[in-house]
């Protein structure tokens, strides 16, 4: 009978640490962003959750700009209104 594989407590803590800085450099990152590209961001967020509940139309000009285009059928609860 073998052992179970266990992950080393100093390995443990340093990924904790990691995670840890990770997500505080993003959560100071995203506060330095504008409101418009929070809102852009929330709704490309809410179409990889459920793909189903929206519609996203992808526009691409000759010269190369592109327009992604994101709407809902779908009515947010009050609590979820931006």
């Amino acid at each position: 009978m073998s052992l179970p594989d266990e992950i080393p407590p100093v390995t443990s803590f340093v990924q904790e640490e990691m995670v840890d800085g990770a997500t505080q450099t993003l959560a100071a990152r995203l506060s330095r962003l504008p409101p418009i590209v929070l809102l852009r961001l929330l709704a490309f967020m809410h179409l990889v959750e459920d793909p189903a509940a929206m519609k996203a139309a992808l526009d691409i000009t000759p010269s190369g700009s592109m327009r992604l285009t994101l709407d809902t059928a779908v009515t947010p609860s009050p609590a979820n209104r931006h």
